[in-house]
């Protein structure tokens, strides 16, 4: 990408000053008072003023959302250079195909631009898109951005290297290193695994990591990989679709620990009033990827689930993970909205689908059960299982009632997409 820095020395100190101002309040906590300065080192064209600037006008801090704003902002600092992470923010905003056009191209190469420049989310999904390809190479290059999104002290990053470390997954055994990393981890809450060492991998030679070599950028292709998972239909009214081998092992690991840190209890949504409460009838802990938590690599494995189900990532709730232990269990229910709940008309329209996602297996138990139609689904690491809440003409189906049976050994890691009938987010 051409990017043109700013050259008027005069211009750029004023402009660096009250970026400096800026960043002193946000400190400071003043986020109304950081705003005002970033708006004036904005004006003068500074690279990180308009990135930052677009972040508060994106996800609606201390002002409404405005995600136009946010791209011509975003936009902007990419003509005067920008920062690591102003491409990254371009990527991400245009796969939601709302305020910019999915274009599969540019979506390319803004990860390109920002992971070589060192940012670590970018580096995240460069990983995460490699892993997934056949060949040693591209292991090899997965590796390598995990490595660089390590070093610049990316914990989520740093738990899938630690992986790799592990099973010798892309690069030599190193046990030991993998232990450090996992026990640093895991003091802050993230469940890292560490997999045992592949038998099919053994006889693999691969060799060690040579931080001077490049990944293979140009065959990056985010949206390009055709899926391998195997589909079943289990009943066709309502739609219920199971689909093995939908997300990888790696992809079910990576949604773990970008939020296991962050697990609350669970509550329900009231099927009357649209509003959270804490009731027995489920007993798990999760956590929402709401959109200022949300990563690029998260809407490439969403809109996947969409598209299990036909329809598309912009009518997607922000993703759900939730953790199951012994004897925790979500009671027979359904997804969707009573009519008269206001969100269903401010929120994307009724839910109208759902996607889960199953991250591990688990020892015993935690299948889910659609008792109206006598189906069952047991949970398996990577398996997915769609079903539909509505009837083609868009009224609610009763006989999509559904529970999650209790686990009655090890846990349960959960993925759930809730799929309106309409857009249901802003980017």
């Amino acid at each position: 990408m051409t990017n043109t820095p700013m050259t008027d020395p005069d211009s750029n100190a004023a402009a660096e000053s009250d970026y400096l101002k800026a960043r002193a309040l946000l400190e400071a906590q003043d986020l109304d008072g950081c705003a005002q300065w970033l708006e004036r080192a904005a004006a003068r064209e500074h690279p990180a003023a308009l990135t930052e600037l677009a972040i508060l006008h994106l996800h609606g801090f201390g002002r409404k959302a405005n995600p136009a704003m946010a791209v011509e902002l975003l936009q902007r600092a990419e003509r005067v250079g920008g920062t690591p992470e102003t491409p990254y923010l371009l990527a991400l905003i245009a796969m939601g195909d709302i305020a910019l056009p999915r274009d599969p191209k540019r979506i390319d190469a803004w990860i390109v631009d920002s992971a070589r420049r060192g940012y670590p989310a970018a580096l995240r999904t460069a990983a995460m898109h490699f892993g997934r390809r056949e060949g040693i190479e591209f292991q090899r290059a997965a590796v390598t951005c995990l490595r660089r999104a390590t070093d610049a002290r990316d914990p989520v990053g740093a738990a899938l290297l630690a992986d790799r470390l592990h099973a010798g997954i892309g690069t030599p055994r190193d046990p030991e290193a993998a232990n450090e990393l996992a026990a640093d981890l895991r003091a802050i809450n993230i469940p890292v695994e560490l997999p045992a060492a592949d038998p099919a991998q053994e006889s693999i030679v691969v060799p060690g990591h040579d931080p001077a070599l490049e990944p293979p950028w140009e065959s990056l292709r985010l949206l390009g990989l055709p899926s391998n998972a195997q589909i079943e239909s289990r009943c066709a009214s309502p739609e219920i679709l199971v689909a093995d081998g939908f997300l990888s092992d790696e992809e079910c690991r990576f949604i773990m620990y970008s939020g296991g840190r962050f697990l609350d209890r669970s509550l329900v949504v009231d099927p009357e009033t649209g509003k959270p409460l804490e009731l027995d009838l489920r007993t798990s802990h999760d956590m929402t990827f709401v959109p200022s938590s949300s990563d690029l690599t998260l809407h490439v494995l969403q809109l996947r689930m969409a598209g299990l189900a036909g329809l598309d990532l912009s009518q997607c709730e922000p993703l759900a993970l939730l953790r199951y232990g012994i004897g925790d269990e979500y009671r027979p229910h359904r997804d969707y909205f009573a009519p008269s709940v206001t969100r269903i008309e401010t929120g994307g329209g009724q839910r109208q689908a759902t996607v889960c996602c199953y991250l591990n297996n688990v020892e015993a138990g935690g299948g889910t059960v659609f008792p109206d139609v006598d189906v069952s689904v047991q949970p398996q690491r990577g398996r997915a299982v769609m079903f539909r809440s509505l009837y083609p003409d868009g009224r609610p189906d009763p006989h999509s009632l559904h529970a999650g049976l209790p686990v009655l050994g090890g846990e349960k890691w959960l993925a759930s997409c809730w799929i309106r009938a309409h857009a249901a987010r802003q980017f």
